[in-house]
């Protein structure tokens, strides 16, 4: 029960995802949205067909799902890491919406940066690969530039550290190929990268 001096506020009771709060013999009730997980490893191809369903999936769910994209690596991808160091260089400087637009071009570019376009590159060259792509993304202004991208990119504070962070919730969550969904805490098996809004809301009839 809540109080406020001699002043009752009421009672507030939750049920699973059902809130109800009780004030002068009064009920309110709300319903507080499903968390739904998404891991994407940015070179992997089944999480670029993902990423074509999400916004479908997140119009037709976003009512009861709350939506949270983690961006992770696997380890048979050489240039995920790099791509991922960039998105956490991105949120470090610009915030969350912009390392979306990054995402997004990433994907939409993904041959730029698979293995037989990149072939034996020297290090310096990925990077200026992944810099191309977040100046298409148009992250970079007077603050965050893109020779700031270059020579921050691998920075371990802004770019290196966040990025396994980031990488490690996936792990802790049983996350070892992606496209991974996590909804209400749990991982959610036999799914398929293809899936659009239909096929999830048969899945989600069985959860």
């Amino acid at each position: 029960e809540a109080s406020l001096g001699s002043v009752s506020l009421g009672q507030l009771h939750r049920t699973g995802h059902k809130i109800e709060y009780i004030a002068n013999n009064t009920h309110f009730y709300c319903t507080m949205k499903t968390s739904w997980k998404i891991f994407w490893d940015l070179q992997c191809p089944f999480s670029k067909k993902n990423w074509e369903k999400f916004a479908a999936i997140k119009e037709a769910h976003g009512d009861k799902y709350d939506f949270t994209i983690y961006i992770t690596s696997l380890p048979f991808h050489p240039q995920a890491f790099t791509a991922q160091c960039g998105a956490s260089l991105i949120e470090s400087f610009k915030g969350r919406d912009a390392v979306m637009k990054y995402v997004d071009t990433c994907f939409e570019n993904q041959e730029s940066f698979m293995n037989a376009a990149i072939g034996d590159a020297r290090k310096s060259e990925i990077k200026a690969v992944f810099a191309s792509l977040a100046e298409k993304a148009g992250v970079f202004d007077d603050s965050f530039t893109k020779e700031t991208f270059l020579a921050e990119l691998n920075d371990w504070e802004k770019a290196v550290s966040p990025g396994y962070a980031e990488h490690k919730i996936a792990l802790g969550y049983g996350v070892y190929g992606t496209p991974k969904h996590v909804i209400d805490e749990k991982i959610v098996p036999d799914t398929e990268s293809a899936w659009g809004a239909d096929e999830w809301a048969e899945k989600l009839k069985s959860l």
